[in-house]
């Protein structure tokens, strides 16, 4: 399975990355073992996370670089459009900070390919390790985004997620910010995509990153306007 996924030229890494010092170096590592084409988007970072990128990995990876900090979704946008013209036919979508597991990639891809999907959101275990706001917070909002798109989703805001070109031309979205895990989910379902949940690891070793309450009450407002425009 790893081996036939490296060898599939077709298949890109997207991985956001912002101030992330202390976890590129083995996130990158961990991921080349299962992907060989990689893109790495700085989005501004204001520590050392371009120059250890740059360092570690000059010439095996893409990296690619904000000059100012423009958000997750903006870092995503960008590394997806770069793979797109690099000839990308499936997207992993997997964030920098070390807390999704490179393993979980083959199982994702098998089974978007297998049952002939568009994308597949990784579906984390709320365990005890996960702050509990995080979860309180995951919990209402992925209530109020099943009321009004038309994916059921348990976890609505996994940053670990897989989709072919084609889906990621309709999901195309315009969130800069946190946001973009949701307006995906929407898009997605106007597009009566089809989709599937892959149980994934997750290590959380960060509990200040992440989707804010703030974050949370911003996205519950652009619900409606990304549903209906």
């Amino acid at each position: 399975m790893n081996h036939e996924i490296k060898k599939n030229n077709k298949v890109y890494a997207v991985i956001p990355a912002y101030n992330e010092e202390n976890n590129i170096i083995s996130t990158i590592n961990n991921i080349k073992k299962y992907i060989s084409n990689i893109i790495v988007i700085d989005d501004g970072s204001e520590d050392d996370t371009y120059a250890l990128l740059k360092q570690n990995f000059n010439n095996q990876i893409t990296i690619l670089k904000h000059k100012i900090n423009l958000g997750k979704g903006a870092a995503i946008k960008t590394g997806c459009e770069a793979a797109i013209k690099m000839g990308a036919k499936t997207l992993v979508m997997i964030d920098g900070d070390g807390q999704h597991m490179g393993e979980d990639i083959p199982k994702l891809i098998h089974k978007l390919e297998k049952e002939k999907l568009d994308i597949i959101f990784g579906l984390r275990t709320f365990s005890k390790k996960m702050p509990l706001l995080m979860r309180a917070g995951n919990k209402f909002l992925s209530f109020i985004i099943n009321l009004v798109s038309k994916i059921k989703l348990e976890d609505t805001q996994s940053g670990f997620r897989i989709f072919t070109a084609d889906a990621y031309k309709k999901i195309h979205w315009v969130s800069t910010d946190y946001s973009v895990e949701t307006e995906m989910i929407i898009r997605a379902g106007k597009h009566n995509l089809k989709y599937g949940t892959v149980p994934i690891q997750t290590i959380y070793k960060d509990n200040h990153k992440g989707t804010t309450p703030i974050d949370g009450i911003i996205i519950f407002f652009n619900l409606l306007k990304w549903r209906f425009l």
